[in-house]
């Protein structure tokens, strides 16, 4: 069924060359967009490790109780005690923690102990992947949390 109006006829539908359009522009789209997602391994393990340290962080000041985080360096295990009690999780992409008591730790165990004061120093994680190096920063001394991207070289 078609109308008229002042300028013609007007149909319901859409026309092929519209539908191809709508059709190569969102595969232009997703071709654009699919490579950033996946280019990137360890950025959600980053996005988690903030995360957690924050929440750390954060639990331990509101509550005034200790909770502790243990690396597991040569697996990628970290176990952590936290407001819902003993947690774990498997970081793959976990190569080293750096706290300036401890120095670069690469290999072996290290715990961080938060007290009722937050975390005692700053610690830098890093999760690496085969295109970059993410550092997972917390600033002892402000709370906050960050995540870099570092280029391979």
């Amino acid at each position: 069924m078609t109308r008229t109006s002042t300028t013609g006829t007007c149909s319901r539908g859409l026309t092929l060359l519209e539908l191809v359009v709508v059709l190569f522009i969102i595969s232009l789209f997703f071709t654009l967009a699919v490579p950033v997602f996946r280019r990137h391994h360890a950025r959600p393990d980053a996005l988690k490790m903030a995360s957690l340290l924050r929440e750390l962080n954060d639990s331990s000041i509101a509550m005034k109780k200790n909770f502790d985080i243990t690396f597991n360096l040569d697996t990628g295990f970290v176990s952590w005690t936290g407001p819902e009690g003993r947690e774990s999780a498997t970081f793959k992409d976990l190569t080293m923690v750096q706290t300036p008591s401890k120095g670069a730790v690469k290999d072996g165990t290290l715990t961080v102990i938060f007290g009722s004061e937050g975390a005692p120093e700053d610690i830098d994680v890093y999760l690496e992947d085969p295109a970059k190096t993410y550092e997972v920063r917390l600033n002892a001394l402000s709370g906050r949390v960050r995540i870099k991207g570092l280029e391979k070289k």
